[in-house]
């Protein structure tokens, strides 16, 4: 399917966001997921809110465009999103979204990158009530099957993911270095309920500053596999080591469900709250 979509912006916030709704309602209606032979393409929507370091709440919203190809012992995926917020952003590292706050490292995401929550208002001149729109950074992901499960013994997997920092810079909404993470992870089914472990490093490429610390990542998850085999159901649990020296290690909690519409159509939805207050309070993904 091709087509296009054009927005005009408005300076006016409730009228950018009921712009931006209709965008993300539009595409994720045409377009979840389809497959053809071993490539796949997929959009989702999410949306992030959180409280900044002046107290203030806020809400960016990014649509992502993706591009998978599968293979048997491996896949590659792409990832890059259009970005709406205000002056109250968040950066996003790997799974997660830190909020940046307004004033320079006053958050944890404010804290990783050089410009803080200024930037979006010192480039083009935009108040506080005014919504940003531009490109996020770029993610490539990928996983290597090292062991197959067997009967006895779970599957094991080498993933990772690297980070180009494609942001705008008016949205300060990430490192502005490139990132990457490896690790190592465990799967294995018993009856219909999946069972899940990751532990891998992340490499920051701003660590070199005095502040910042690459983090050890821990992820952990249980999942139901149900309705003949259309519908998995997962409870994930996710926590980095210290990022930000002064602020406490990330940790955020996570329930996702995915149906199974058929065998080249799938829906997910994902909601995660923040378990302290390195993170976004909330986070929703369909």
């Amino acid at each position: 399917m091709k087509g296009s979509i054009i927005v005009k912006y408005c300076k006016n916030q409730s009228d950018s966001i009921f712009s931006a709704i209709i965008l993300l309602i539009l595409i994720g209606a045409f377009s979840s997921i389809a497959a053809q032979d071993r490539f796949s393409i997929s959009t989702s929507v999410t949306a992030v809110g959180g409280t900044l370091s002046d107290g203030t709440h806020n809400n960016s919203y990014f649509l992502y465009g993706g591009l998978r190809y599968q293979a048997q012992d491996y896949y590659l995926s792409l990832s890059l999103p259009l970005v709406f917020n205000s002056s109250g952003s968040f950066t996003q590292v790997g799974g997660m979204y830190f909020p940046n706050g307004n004033d320079d490292g006053n958050n944890i995401g404010g804290g990783m990158h050089g410009s803080g929550g200024k930037g979006s208002m010192m480039n083009g001149g935009l108040g506080m009530s005014d919504v940003n729109a531009g490109i996020g950074d770029m993610y490539v992901y990928g996983s290597y099957t090292l062991v197959r499960e067997t009967n006895s013994f779970p599957v094991f997997s080498t993933d990772g993911f690297v980070k180009f920092p494609t942001a705008s810079s008016s949205l300060t909404i990430g490192t502005g270095k490139f990132d990457f993470k490896l690790a190592v992870s465990a799967r294995k089914f018993f009856g219909t309920f999946l069972f899940y472990v990751q532990a891998g490093y992340l490499f920051l490429g701003n660590s070199s500053e005095a502040n910042i610390e690459n983090p050890i990542t821990i992820s952990a998850g249980i999942g139901n596999n149900f309705g003949g085999g259309n519908h998995l159901l997962l409870i994930e649990y996710d926590s980095y080591s210290t990022i930000v020296t002064g602020f406490a290690a990330p940790k955020q909690l996570s329930l996702g469900y995915t149906y199974l519409i058929n065998t080249k159509l799938s829906y997910t939805m994902i909601g995660s709250v923040g378990l302290n207050n390195s993170t976004s309070d909330f986070t929703i993904s369909a």
